[in-house]
């Protein structure tokens, strides 16, 4: 089979991600990918180059410049891409891909199938044939809309897990969990707290530094890592200094190959999300073994059950978010069992083997 892979991205984040490790995974099976992207201006973030992302895949790809969601010399542009290099089926990402990539699927004749990676309005869908939702709140929120339940189905994001493994080749040993000493030569547990989004306000990483400011009030030698990068980060950085806690809050900007690494040396990784489809950061992390504290936004509760393979927050509570990390600074030792069940559940039901065999089967039955 022979798949174009479109996708319209601002920048580089999960639904890039995903594509890729689809992608690798399609290939693997003997099937023939090609990536067709939208180009990113975003000259005060390099790191976040589309052409240098997908470059480094290894992947074959091209990219285009859009305009706006029904530019007809786009749509007509990529018609001719998709009929010129005879694709089997046509599969989008995001808004611009969704609505062009359908409409010119058409014109090829060709199947499209779109996914749904967050709470998204249904207008992108109008035209494509099927539509893969990420989670069930997804999916429940595309029918809420109106839309047509025999047009949408689920298929959960998958990972790598012999990537995102605590015991992969190569991967340093987890720091000590005890540091030395502090100055009255007392022990002194540290306790290393991460959060990975793109920093705007649906991801909730002002949250996450309110939260901190208490939490440091009861364990002052903690430290709050931020993994992403975004256009509220110059305010979020104002607000750290504020509160007085900038010099234990660390900004690390956008990971790319440096995410495994990060997160073997954390204690926590808090989602504190407003809305959310089902972020790929939060499988990476309970496949690393890491305790998760998640809101209740969009599909994240569908993942992890509270108590047992992590903990759920309601969305936008800060204070439940200082409570959890609090309970899990103090229980660290005694949570192996959970984040082991964390990792099992990523195993079982959330790996990109499942994602790309369910997805092929999908595709067959459109052809």
């Amino acid at each position: 089979m022979k798949i174009l892979e479109f996708i319209t991205p601002s920048n580089i984040g999960g639904a890039e991600n995903y594509v890729v490790n689809l992608s690798k995974k399609f290939i693997e099976k003997g099937h023939e990918v090609f990536i067709l992207s939208a180009v990113v201006d975003n000259d005060k973030n390099p790191d976040l180059s589309v052409e240098q992302f997908f470059s480094k895949s290894g992947l074959s790809f091209k990219t285009i410049r859009v305009g706006f969601k029904y530019n007809p010399l786009t749509i007509l542009r990529v018609a001719y891409f998709i009929k010129k290099n005879k694709f089997d089926i046509v599969h989008t990402h995001l808004s611009k891909a969704n609505l062009i990539g359908a409409i010119a699927s058409k014109i090829a004749k060709k199947k499209s199938i779109s996914t749904a990676h967050g709470l998204n309005k249904k207008a992108q869908y109008k035209y494509c044939d099927y539509v893969i939702c990420v989670s069930n709140a997804v999916r429940e929120n595309l029918i809420s809309q109106g839309m047509d339940e025999k047009k949408i189905g689920i298929i959960y994001n998958g990972i790598d897990i012999s990537k995102f493994n605590p015991e992969a080749e190569g991967l340093p040993p987890r720091k000590e969990y005890f540091l030395n000493h502090n100055n009255n030569d007392k022990a002194v547990k540290q306790f290393d707290v991460g959060v990975i989004a793109r920093i705007s306000r649906e991801k909730g990483v002002d949250l996450f530094i309110e939260a901190a400011k208490f939490v440091l009030i009861k364990i002052p030698e903690a430290k709050f890592f931020i993994a992403g990068a975004g256009s509220l980060k110059e305010a979020l950085i104002k607000r750290a200094k504020d509160l007085n806690i900038y010099n234990s809050i660390y900004f690390v900007g956008f990971l790319k190959d440096n995410l495994v690494s990060f997160l073997n040396e954390l204690d926590a990784v808090v989602f504190p999300s407003l809305k959310e489809g089902l972020p790929l950061a939060l499988l990476e992390s309970m496949s690393m073994k890491k305790i998760v504290i998640v809101s209740d936004a969009g599909g994240m509760p569908e993942v992890v059950e509270d108590g047992k393979n992590g903990f759920v927050v309601k969305k936008g509570d800060i204070n439940a978010i200082y409570q959890k990390l609090i309970f899990v600074y103090n229980n660290r030792s005694g949570l192996n069992e959970l984040a082991d069940c964390a990792a099992e559940t990523i195993k079982e039901r959330f790996n990109i083997e499942n994602c790309a065999d369910k997805t092929l089967d999908l595709f067959m039955k459109y052809l």
